[in-house]
């Protein structure tokens, strides 16, 4: 990091600066290559990013719909118990900017509100429950909302998905609720087509 904070003999200066070192020590003709990862490549110290040490770097986008497919197989696999009206085409397709944790996190909710409701298999709807839960936060079924102001809401809401239906380029709309959800007190949510 590059915390002002940074004393010479603070333990993340000393693991710096042995990782240099070490890395100096290799010659061109080793045959070592070194990987790391980090989410925070803006606070790497520049010592480390010049050439002969991390001098490549690969950024990882989040999965595409094939991608999220594959990884949907990966994470449906432990659950023995899906109904045969899950199909994982459908699970990509409601899921964009989903990354490979948000998907397993996903998949473990889904089970999760299954299991809750007492039923033999997990059904679409238990995933789909799933993905208003991750995106729009948790149901707050004890919120105090006057039959006024989900009135205005429910206008509010209605209008996102009105002039949303009437543009030409807008993203399909997908979901329009009432129901609070985290700090919202309704929402309109809209599929994007993955194209650049």
């Amino acid at each position: 990091g590059k915390s002002a904070s940074f004393s010479s003999n603070d333990e993340r200066e000393s693991t710096l600066n042995q990782l240099l070192t070490e890395m100096d020590g290799f010659g061109s003709n080793s045959g070592v290559i070194i990987l790391a990862a980090t989410n925070r490549a803006d606070v790497l110290d520049r010592a480390l990013l010049r050439p002969g040490r991390f001098d490549r770097q690969i950024y990882v986008e989040l999965p595409d719909l094939n991608g999220r497919k594959d990884i949907f197989k990966v994470h449906l696999k432990p659950l023995t118990k899906i109904d045969t009206n899950v199909e994982i085409e459908f699970l990509a397709k409601q899921t964009p900017g989903f990354s490979g944790a948000d998907i397993a996190n996903l998949c473990n909710e889904a089970a999760l509100i299954a299991a809750r409701k007492n039923k033999a298999s997990i059904d679409k709807q238990d995933f789909l429950d799933a993905v208003d839960r991750i995106i729009g936060g948790l149901e707050k079924k004890n919120k105090i909302v006057s039959l006024q102001e989900k009135k205005i809401i429910s206008y509010h809401e209605s209008g996102h998905a009105a002039v949303s239906w009437l543009l030409e380029h807008a993203h399909p709309l997908v979901k329009v609720t009432i129901v609070p959800r985290g700090s919202s007190l309704g929402a309109a949510w809209y599929l994007p087509q993955e194209r650049q």
